[in-house]
């Protein structure tokens, strides 16, 4: 049965409001994924590049907004006994802001100085083995196809959070929704399965 729900943090948990175009205009350069970017290039660049994205980042968390039915499904998870935790690719240091400002607690927390970031399976490794929960139990939860790479190559189960202006064709997550309350109806699914844990849910649009 599911014991553990680990949230992505950017578009998931706040709405997404860092200004990657501002990021790209300062580099001088159409880099794509800044992370990216950065382990490609020479020392020198990627101390550049990660000062430059660490200066929005710090900036996006400062007016960080949630999204809407956060503290509602944060709080239900709680109630539920179910361990959650924060995966992210932004610094602990904009974590910090973010929960500080918004005043949330995750047990456990992971973000890109910890270990080799998503789409990578190892944020997720780490954390299983932080919460002492096997990943067929957790939940990966996230707004982009990277959280769902991240999770599926972990051996988690995926929820994309969709939004109007990005649709995922590239790889399926085991559900969808539209609003992060939506999670309540798969932690249904889930107590009703029992120690099932295949099959789906996917929120009607």
């Amino acid at each position: 049965m599911l014991q553990g729900i680990i949230f992505d943090m950017d578009g998931t948990i706040t709405k997404p409001n860092v200004d990657f175009a501002a990021i790209e205009r300062e580099i001088g350069a159409k880099v794509g994924f800044i992370i990216d970017y950065a382990e490609k290039s020479s020392p020198e660049e990627r101390a550049r590049a990660l000062e430059i994205l660490e200066h929005y980042e710090s900036k996006a968390a400062i007016e960080s907004e949630l999204n809407e039915g956060v503290m509602e499904i944060l709080n239900y998870v709680s109630r539920k006994n179910i361990k959650k935790a924060l995966l992210t690719r932004n610094s602990r240091k904009s974590v910090n802001t973010v929960l500080s400002k918004h005043k949330l607690h995750f047990e456990y927390i992971v973000s890109r100085e910890d270990t080799k970031p998503k789409p990578a399976p190892d944020p997720i490794f780490l954390l299983s083995k932080k919460m002492d929960i096997h990943t067929d139990y957790l939940l990966m939860v996230g707004d982009y196809k990277y959280d769902i790479m991240c999770g599926k190559a972990a051996g988690t189960k995926t929820v994309l959070l969709r939004y109007k202006e990005y649709v995922e064709h590239e790889i399926v997550p085991d559900f969808e929704i539209d609003n992060i309350r939506e999670i309540i109806h798969i932690i249904e699914h889930f107590e009703k399965a029992g120690t099932d844990f295949a099959g789906g849910y996917c929120a009607q649009k």
